[in-house]
């Protein structure tokens, strides 16, 4: 069996007549036949009933014909892949995304862009802050998506919405919120996945902070009652709402963060076309910053 046979399977099928599939195949009508002849004989059994005076699939043939177009989408996609690496189109793209970053505001664009880009496979990874600098100067990834990398230098950034970080707390202590009962309260914060030294903390009040690697994690100490501090408004509407968790509104010292969020990516890196034109279709986001995850 060869693929040049399954091809004329299909094109029989779908054009309804060997002269027809042909024509279509710039084949001879013969040559057609015979491949057919050569498949019914390899198994044993009819494809094609010729009785008709279009060619029809026997109860067998349509059997075939149905893995026979399976195996017709693998090689056409083993064949796209094979061109884009030799065109120079990458098959992987990965993406560093901020835990903080809304990700569902760009769920329907990445939608979008990988349909037609089958081949491409999307690495995501999430980080913070540092870590996801480090990642992006080491050229782990091919850009990412997050906070104000302070760095300008060595990354160029490119502002496409906001979102807000809510100082948040477990219902049970809604009676003895103060400042006093928030500093000797653990703060608990998400560290990158640099190791250094823990030294300051963005809005930092507590004596003592409690460090975890993500932020679910977080919402789990907090909500259970063992710390206080700021989680995505996105990551824990329901929970307000539902009062599983409160705002900490009544302390000074203690507000609301809108945090802008950035494309990013190295000055030194060069991107390939795919991670090129994802880069240029996300940036289209930058038009609607008015519309913010802040509310």
């Amino acid at each position: 069996m060869t693929y040049d046979q399954i091809l004329t399977l299909d094109f029989i099928v779908k054009y309804g007549s060997f002269k027809a599939a042909a024509k279509e195949m710039y084949k001879s009508q013969p040559s057609l036949s015979m491949a057919i002849k050569k498949l019914e004989d390899e198994f044993q059994f009819q494809i094609l009933s010729r009785d008709n005076y279009r060619p029809q699939l026997t109860e067998e043939g349509k059997v075939f014909y149905k893995k026979a177009k399976e195996l017709i989408k693998h090689f056409k996609e083993l064949e796209k892949t094979a061109q884009e690496i030799s065109a120079g189109y990458e098959t992987e793209i990965n993406i560093c995304v901020d835990a903080i970053f809304p990700i569902s505001r760009i769920s329907t664009v990445l939608q979008q862009f990988f349909e037609p880009h089958i081949t491409t496979t999307l690495n995501l990874t999430t980080d913070v802050l540092e870590g996801i600098t480090q990642k992006l100067i080491s050229h782990e990834v091919d850009f990412a998506l997050g906070s104000d990398s302070f760095d300008q230098n060595e990354i160029e950034q490119v502002k496409i919405f906001e979102t807000k970080m809510i100082p948040v707390i477990s219902p049970k202590y809604q009676d003895q919120l103060s400042k006093t009962f928030l500093i000797n309260l653990p703060q608990i914060v998400v560290s990158s996945s640099v190791k250094e030294k823990k030294n300051f903390v963005s809005g930092g009040l507590s004596k003592q902070f409690w460090y975890t690697s993500d932020f679910s994690m977080k919402e789990q100490l907090i909500e259970s009652g063992l710390g206080w501090g700021r989680l995505p408004y996105h990551q824990i509407k329901d929970k307000l709402d539902a009062q599983k968790l409160i705002e900490i509104k009544n302390v000074t010292e203690v507000k609301a963060m809108n945090i802008p969020l950035y494309m990013l990516r190295s000055k030194s890196k060069v991107m390939g076309p795919n991670t090129k034109n994802l880069w240029k279709y996300l940036s289209t986001l930058s038009h609607n910053q008015n519309k913010d995850y802040t509310s």
